[in-house]
């Protein structure tokens, strides 16, 4: 992605602070969005989408509420887009070219869980903290330096424009796993389970298979290459995830890779730039 014409974005964001104020409805920064409103008191220069959240259940959100919220989206012009999991209901937005990703988290286990697998406790969400930001307030979590330690990392302080990603994953617990799918995905991957097998090739910059390299898909599953370089993973829906690669100073974290349930993808090593790529799986035809 590219990053946003900061005028629009502020725009844009003032227009869904008006928006949802108008309908009592409670959200909340965060990601990027909140690291830039509490670090710096404004939003990142060069981020590329405004991160808003609220939770269901909490602060009278419910999944009506979202509805009304959705059709006020579309009656004011912006571009909606829904999509549910068991962990949250995404709404995608668009307007000006500005990307505004609302997402309305469930909760599991007093926690919410954030992209790619940030486990954050619940109690950060229920009495919210007011920062300023293009004169008007916006809630954060609170404590925000307890939220952004555990989003971030202790460096969340230091800008960082590539290499945050590292940060993130590492904090990560292997424990967290975010394949719970519905009753109906988990019927169908049990009888047609090859529909939901997705396969990676990890190749060298000179196009030759890696063996044993360690490939986790953030938050679902670890895995080894075999001696062609494959690794099948099981997923249950099309969206993004976030890959860590390989180790040492091989290492490559991919944060936003689009991945389907049944397709196969060819992932090719750069060995001169290896932090901040983009969509770099291609998928075999």
């Amino acid at each position: 992605m590219s990053t946003m014409q900061p005028l629009d974005a502020e725009k844009v964001l003032l227009e869904i602070w008006n928006l949802l104020h108008d309908i009592n409805i409670t959200f909340f920064l965060r990601h990027g969005t909140c690291l830039g409103a509490v670090r710096d008191g404004k939003l990142i220069s060069w981020d590329d989408d405004i991160d808003i959240g609220s939770i269901i259940g909490m602060h009278n959100l419910n999944e009506s509420s979202i509805d009304r919220a959705i059709k006020k989206f579309a009656d004011s012009n912006f571009e909606v887009k829904v999509s549910k999991t068991d962990f949250h209901i995404g709404v995608e937005l668009s307007k000006y070219n500005i990307p505004i990703d609302w997402s309305c988290y469930r909760v599991h286990e007093e926690s919410i869980l954030q992209y790619p697998g940030v486990k954050i406790p619940t109690h950060l969400y229920e009495e919210l903290r007011s920062v300023p930001l293009l004169g008007k307030s916006f809630y954060v979590p609170n404590p925000p330096e307890e939220y952004l330690t555990l989003k971030y990392g202790p460096n969340w302080r230091i800008p960082k424009r590539k290499g945050f990603e590292a940060d993130i994953i590492d904090s990560i617990p292997e424990s967290i796993n975010l394949s719970k799918s519905s009753f109906l995905t988990r019927v169908s991957k049990f009888l047609f389970p090859k529909k939901y097998l997705t396969r990676i090739q990890i190749l060298s910059s000179d196009l030759q298979p890696l063996p044993n390299v360690e490939v986790t898909i953030v938050g679902f599953s670890k895995q080894v290459t075999d001696h062609n370089g494959n690794i099948m993973f099981k997923i249950a829906d099309k969206g993004d995830y976030a890959l860590d690669i390989g180790s040492g100073e091989a290492r490559e974290i991919l944060y936003e890779e689009i991945l389907e349930p049944g397709k196969e993808y060819t992932y090719v090593q750069d060995i001169i730039e290896k932090q901040g790529r983009l969509h770099v799986l291609h998928e075999k035809t």
